[in-house]
């Protein structure tokens, strides 16, 4: 069971806030959590005075070319959802939906888009619209009804679509999304009324036509593809395949991912087979996804329980995937839609804003660049970007937003990419390490020197030298440590042979120094020793704490405990052999751990893994669980985190005890869990809390060159004999010279 972590700071500690629910297109998504209204007003252009290529909201690697607010596509209500078309003149148009209308607009100059076509949804208006072409026609569905719409862009170059009217062969309306194959003339109709899967032959463009229905589950959005010759699976090469992100009971139940075969598509099977099926620890709602370029991975996303998290499901076969890592990203932003297009995954989170990542690799997918398109917050609201649209020609990134509308902009990254292929090290050993670099060059020039520039807090700094390893790979050796435990920075910068000078745009990375990690005590669940169960003053009726085994009752328990074990058990609330709804009900329930050090290992850090639900009942996400920390044997406390988070997952939270409380031999945590609202389903858990620190090698003295435990004129006399060469016995700093920075070192830890 992966579980996502969290870090906590004295500067920093979380106030976590959850989704609330409400009604909406259907059960479990939440885009009709009335988000702010749109802004309206006038076209921006990064051309004008005043704008200068600036955007409002931060941004990485991305130059801003222009907005349209809702107002100037010609519509009203928020923003949905977008596509792209190119003309067989090679110019380029944003499509672009919204609650009231759906608009064309010319981008083939992004810095001066032109509006020329809208039309007014009518009777079918919803927040909820999707949009995708073959050949030259685009076809709109929605939420709001009207099957599909039909738009001949024949003659769009000369400001003429012709609408070709709404189609519906098959008796249904509504539409939560619609998916295409155009080298097959293929439309699919996704959720909403359709509720599965239903199939439109465009062999007549302009009256699309019903061929049959795929039914096994409701999907919510398809990635379907013609599997071309060139994929790893050899056995559906030419067929039409289906990556469907499905569930039962309108999605919310068994909510996952399948993989189904729909035949060639000259031999069409509409009802598909199913190749296989996966699903994934903590799933709330499988959203969207899309496949790498080169059809080994599937990057999935889930829209109400893992906010930021991605799903990465290997596809090499495709009767047999497998889930292979989860990534995730900082904040609480909700994933939306995501495509990749030359492996860079193109992510629309929300209120985070539209974020590109590198997924050439095959593991660890790096942020490259992000252009957040709402500036006010970066919570877990329903509001900023909608979808994105990477896949025109020129570069140019089309983005629609809930307030903003249409934002078009361009990925700007430097001639030399920077990459990790074994990841980024968390821990350096005081003995040193190394790291492997890739520079892969988008030029024709060649790398003439590469750096790593490093920093020991408190301890030696300075510059190496990368060792070329093989093509694009270079190594760069940490030196030891002579301050354990400890913080290492380090960034990196190449020098082409033109003289050009590019820093990787990561920025500053750092990893503590220790030479492994000691756990000091730790208690998981299965056992209740020494833990309090309820004190003075809890006044809960049901759902008091307890150590348990977990239940799964699909009402917020959870399934599995902390490790993932199905039939494991934890701290939990809610567990009453007589039903099987039993929560916090009228009241507060206290969990007291036992006293523990915070003072047994150099900066101790205490982690936990923590279970909150709150979104079931009359009234979801009105109450929440205090978590607090005492270092008086639990005379007073200091709150840690408020949390309001409905992950339904297994949380991670770890920090250091001294950045939030002075440390102790007598501290204790405090969890207290609250139903202080009428209609409110609580339920909550605690698993592995534990202690732990660093080892750390004794390094000897700085400067005791000959070893006999003392700074003195012995060691000077021994250092002035290596000063001006790169001796390691006098290089104290490891910059490759002894020299006056040495001394000084030597000078500062004389012992006489």
């Amino acid at each position: 069971m992966s579980a996502t972590k969290t870090r906590l700071t004295l500067a920093t500690l979380l106030t976590l806030t959850g989704l609330s629910s409400a009604l909406s297109a259907h059960d479990n998504d939440p885009k009709g959590l009335n988000p702010q209204p749109p802004i309206y007003g006038e076209i921006k252009s990064a051309s004008q005075d005043g704008v200068a290529g600036t955007w409002a909201g931060a941004t990485q690697n991305f130059t801003f070319l222009s907005q349209v607010p809702i107002n100037q596509l010609g519509g009203s209500g928020n923003g949905s959802d977008c596509w792209g078309y190119v003309s067989p003149s090679g110019r380029e148009y944003a499509l672009i939906t919204m609650e009231s209308a759906f608009a064309v607009v010319e981008v083939t100059n992004p810095l001066a888009p032109d509006v020329i076509y809208t039309y007014q949804r009518g009777g079918s208006s919803s927040l909820w619209g999707d949009v995708k072409v073959v050949g030259d026609h685009c076809y709109l569905v929605g939420e709001g009804g009207g099957s599909i719409r039909t738009f001949d862009l024949g003659n769009v170059d000369n400001g003429q679509v012709i609408d070709r009217g709404a189609s519906s062969s098959d008796g249904t309306t509504a539409s939560h999304n619609i998916a295409s194959v155009p080298q097959a003339n293929l439309l699919a109709r996704c959720g909403g009324g359709s509720n599965g899967l239903r199939f439109y032959s465009t062999d007549d463009p302009d009256n699309p036509s019903y061929l049959g229905a795929y039914t096994d589950y409701y999907v919510h959005d398809a990635c379907l593809l013609i599997y071309p010759q060139s994929g790893p699976d050899t056995t559906y090469r030419g067929k039409v395949i289906g990556f469907l992100n499905n569930g039962s009971n309108g999605g919310s139940v068994n909510t996952g991912l399948s993989i189904v075969d729909f035949g060639f598509p000259s031999n069409l099977n509409p009802s598909g087979t199913e190749l296989s099926r996966i699903t994934w620890p903590g799933a709330g709602y499988s959203h969207q996804g899309w496949h790498n370029d080169e059809l080994t991975w599937f990057i999935s996303n889930d829209e109400t329980a893992l906010n930021n998290t991605w799903q990465m499901i290997n596809i090499t076969d495709l009767d047999n995937p497998s889930l292979g890592f989860t990534q995730s990203i900082a904040g609480n932003a909700v994933n939306h839609n995501n495509y990749v297009k030359d492996n860079l995954l193109y992510a629309a989170n929300y209120t985070m804003g539209l974020r590109v990542l590198d997924c050439s690799n095959g593991n660890f997918m790096e942020e490259i660049a992000f252009f957040d398109t709402y500036p006010p917050n970066d919570g877990g609201s329903f509001d900023g970007i909608w979808s994105v649209y990477p896949y025109l020609p020129s570069g140019t990134i089309v983005m629609s937003d809930f307030q903003s509308g249409l934002i078009l902009a361009k990925l700007d990254l430097s001639p030399l990419s920077f990459g990790f292929p074994d990841g980024r090290p968390d821990r350096i050993p005081t003995s040193g390490a190394s790291i492997d670099v890739s520079a892969t060059l988008q030029s024709g020039f060649d790398i003439q020197a590469f750096e790593m520039e490093y920093a020991y807090d408190g301890g030696a700094s300075g510059v190496v030298a990368g060792v070329e390893q093989s093509s694009n790979i270079w190594r760069f050796d940490f030196p030891s440590a002579t301050i354990c435990p400890g913080v290492v920075t380090y960034s990196f910068t190449a020098q082409l042979t033109n003289g050009e000078t590019y820093d990787d745009p990561g920025g500053v990375y750092s990893a503590t120094v220790s030479d492994g990690t000691l756990v000091v005590e730790a208690w998981p669940g299965s056992s209740g020793s020494g833990w309090t169960f309820g004190v003075a003053g809890d006044d809960a009726v049901a759902g008091i704490w307890t150590s348990g085994q977990v239940e799964g009752n699909n009402r917020g328990d959870p399934a599995v405990d902390g490790n993932g074990n199905p039939s494991g058990f934890a701290f939990l609330t809610g567990i009453d052999p007589s039903t099987t709804n039993s929560d916090v009900d009228d009241g507060t329930t206290t969990l007291l751990s036992p006293i523990f050090s915070g003072v047994e290992v150099p900066d101790s850090v205490l982690s936990y893994q923590r279970w909150y639900s709150n979104d079931f009942g009359a009234e979801p996400n009105a109450d929440s669980m205090q978590i607090s920390i005492s270092n008086n044997g639990g005379s007073s406390w200091t709150l840690v985190e408020n949390v309001s988070e409905n992950a339904n997952a297994w949380v991670t939270v770890e920090f250091v005890i001294s950045d939030v409380i002075t440390p102790s031999a007598q501290m204790q945590m405090r969890f207290v869990a609250s139903d202080l609202a009428g209609g409110s389903v609580i339920e909550a858990g605690i698993d592995n809390l534990q202690i732990f620190g660093v080892e750390c090698e004794d390094q000897g003295i700085i400067g005791d060159l000959n070893g006999d435990g003392f700074v003195n004129g012995s060691d000077i006399g021994i250092f002035l004999a290596v000063w001006g060469t790169n001796s390691e016995l006098g290089d104290l700093n490891n910059d490759g010279i002894c020299d006056g920075v040495d001394l000084g070192q030597l000078l500062a830890a004389w012992t006489g």
